[in-house]
């Protein structure tokens, strides 16, 4: 049997901002999730990523001897695991990004500037790690675009990256960093890069590219061989904080921040956003942002969310929810409409 965890739905009004207020968002609709659990054959360690493709979850797990589990939603169990933690034959060093795309799981290895695919096509017990490359030197994040572009976020003189999955030594700079805090023009660009590193998303049907930090969203138009072009950008959260820039840049968020955003999930009809609660800052909320930039509802979950996806196919959201142990949950996107 699930576990359901039963939360009342209630319609209220939340404010994080004043409503003229050009920094965060504005929601005239807040409403309760209901979390159902689901009952994970196995002990996750550390979520840090997922994503569903049929009735598979591929789960990014930070901890264990393995790093992506493919768990299957129809028969309750684990199908598979993909990468192993080593130097070995597929094996590999976490932490990982990963990002679907064109029938591949595809991998990025962060400490070795690795990028790597698993093809998704004919998934048996022998399929292995393509290797597609080295990135370029610094990279943090990833997203692969149509076309077989992709774009990298990363510790530049600029914010991102973009090139040909075949030509990934020779990407583009592009993008600037954040300077909302009136102090942050002075600060290092690499400084700025390691406060704002950010989580990418990608809508193939609108041609948008999400880009998603603590405290800013930004929303890219992308077509073919052009490089993305911003759109839409958004200060969500006033923030300052403290650095120390030596051989290793370590960035500090100083007391009083406003709550930051964690995680980012595109859909077709929607971007969701995955923030802190301003009351509680250990729960966490998914905010539902439309194409163009505007608040739709805010999700109170009333726990602490660790990652998301969305299947609006299905009408269903699933996640991973720190509560005295780490439990994989579920709810319905038909509740809240």
């Amino acid at each position: 049997m699930k576990n359901v965890i039963f939360i009342v739905l209630i319609f209220l009004f939340v404010q994080c901002t004043n409503k003229n207020d050009t920094v965060g968002y504005y929601f005239d609709v807040c409403q309760d999730l209901y979390l159902e659990e689901i009952k994970y054959p196995e002990i996750l360690g550390d979520p840090m990523q997922m994503l569903k493709k049929d009735s598979i979850l591929f789960i990014n797990d930070y901890f264990g001897d393995s790093l992506i589990h493919m768990y299957n939603l129809n028969s309750h169990k684990v199908e598979r695991k993909l990468v192993s933690k080593g130097n070995g034959p597929n094996e590999l060093i976490p932490p990982l990004e990963i990002q679907y795309q064109n029938n591949k799981l595809w991998i990025l290895s962060r400490p070795l500037h690795l990028l790597y695919n698993i093809s998704l096509n004919e998934m048996s017990p022998l399929n292995s790690l393509s290797k597609n490359g080295v990135v370029k030197s610094e990279s943090d994040c990833f997203v692969v675009l149509p076309d077989n572009k992709i774009v990298f976020s990363g510790f530049w003189d600029n914010r991102y990256a973009f090139g040909e999955i075949s030509n990934l030594q020779s990407v583009k700079e592009f993008g600037e960093y954040p300077n909302f805090w009136n102090e942050e023009s002075s600060i290092p660009q690499h400084v700025k890069a390691m406060f704002h590193q950010c989580r990418f998303a990608v809508n193939k049907k609108r041609q948008k590219l999400v880009s998603c930090s603590y405290f800013v969203l930004e929303i890219f138009d992308i077509k073919g061989d052009v490089m993305p072009e911003l759109a839409f950008r958004k200060q969500l959260g006033r923030y300052t904080y403290d650095y120390i820039a030596t051989e290793q840049i370590r960035t500090k968020m100083r007391t009083g921040c406003d709550p930051v955003t964690i995680d980012v999930v595109a859909t077709d009809e929607y971007l969701y956003l995955l923030m802190q609660d301003s009351d509680n800052k250990k729960n966490r909320n998914i905010a539902v942002i439309d194409w163009s930039g505007e608040p739709v509802k805010l999700l109170k979950s009333g726990k602490r969310i660790l990652c998301f996806t969305i299947d609006e196919k299905e009408r269903k959201g699933y996640c991973a929810v720190e509560d005295g142990e780490i439990k994989l949950m579920s709810f319905d996107l038909d509740e809240w409409e």
